[in-house]
């Protein structure tokens, strides 16, 4: 069957409008249905008291938060492919979902140790504050480890990958004990938030990731010229003068802060990283800055429907829109490994 090649500025054209539906049908479906006219009443500030809630309150923030959760996996999965030179990496690949993971499983059971008065402190405002931070400081750490433990300056892709894995079943290993010595009593909350779920996010949340967006955004403008050149083999890149160490530390700091960011808030989601960019990079081509920004459009747009459809499929209750994604990812994914020669 032959590949399907659409050009840059037909995926311009088409992905935005279908972010824009896709949060619009966010902010009528739910568990309280709303028309078109009424979203609009509420977003400009004359609808009831009800809707006004339930749009600015808690469905806006939420599917925003999911197309910028999405575009932050999917940015972060092909840039890591690109310095791989793997089409099977993923944020994962580092330790980084490990990394965030263990911090919050961290924080929240060492907040449930704390004396009674400060536990119940901890329990509250407090923890949902300093979580996303904790949260993107273990991711980061854990792309440090893996960086320092796979020769950093004699890094090469193989070794980056290889030693990933390994920090990310030691993690893993790690998070799991803490669970089941001590985190029997926030067994719900914590599972909740290691499915991969938005649920309960506001506007808090949002603030949190939206500095690392831009900051992320900006990192990834500075490095597209030399990351196209990483997709070079080393004697290629070496021979034509770019400094490989400085370029590839500055490519994985890029992707590790988008990953581990966007784990902070919504939790470790799965396969986004790994199969949009090949949904991008079949799309178009050639071109790694459209490969780039259609991978950020299409990110935003699966987060954005996988999240939509966790909560109307089985209304009352919700799938966590990390699942949604696994569903959708593992077959991408065991098709994608049977490609591979």
């Amino acid at each position: 069957m032959s590949r399907i090649v659409i050009s840059p500025a037909t995926c311009w054209g088409l992905l935005p409008p279908a972010i824009g539906l896709g949060l619009l049908l966010s902010l009528c479906l739910g568990a309280s249905s709303l028309s078109v006219e009424q979203v609009f009443e509420a977003l400009v500030g004359s609808g009831s008291e009800h809707g006004m809630r339930v749009v600015w309150e808690l469905r806006l923030p939420r599917a925003l938060l999911a197309a910028v959760v999405g575009i932050h996996f999917a940015l972060s999965g092909c840039l890591l492919q690109t310095l791989s030179r793997n089409p099977l990496a993923d944020p994962g690949i580092l330790g980084i979902s490990a990394g965030a993971s263990l911090a919050a499983v961290a924080l929240v059971v060492g907040a449930a140790m704390l004396p009674a008065g400060a536990s119940l402190y901890w329990q509250g405002e407090q923890l949902l504050t300093w979580l996303p931070l904790v949260a993107l400081a273990g991711g980061v750490l854990a792309a440090a480890g893996a960086y320092l433990l796979s020769g950093a300056a004699r890094l090469t892709p193989l070794r980056l990958i290889l030693t990933g894995v390994v920090c990310a079943a030691v993690l893993n290993a790690l998070m799991t004990g803490v669970l089941a010595l001590w985190g029997q009593a926030h067994t719900e909350t914590l599972v909740a938030w290691l499915a991969g779920s938005l649920h309960g996010r506001d506007w808090h949340y949002l603030w949190v990731i939206l500095p690392w967006t831009l900051l992320g955004l900006i990192g990834t403008a500075l490095i597209l010229k030399p990351l196209g050149l990483l997709r070079l083999n080393d004697e290629q890149v070496l021979g034509l003068g770019l400094d490989l160490g400085r370029w590839r530390l500055l490519v994985l700091l890029v992707a590790t802060l988008l990953a581990a960011s966007a784990v902070a808030v919504a939790g470790p989601i799965g396969f986004v990283g790994l199969v949009v960019p090949h949904m991008a990079r079949a799309l178009v081509p050639g071109s790694l800055s459209h490969q780039l920004g259609i991978s950020a459009l299409l990110g935003a747009l699966l987060v954005l429907a996988a999240d939509l459809a966790g909560r109307t499929l089985v209304v009352p209750f919700e799938l966590p829109v990390g699942v949604l994604c696994a569903l959708i990812g593992v077959p991408a994914f065991l098709y994608l490994l049977k490609q591979q020669p």
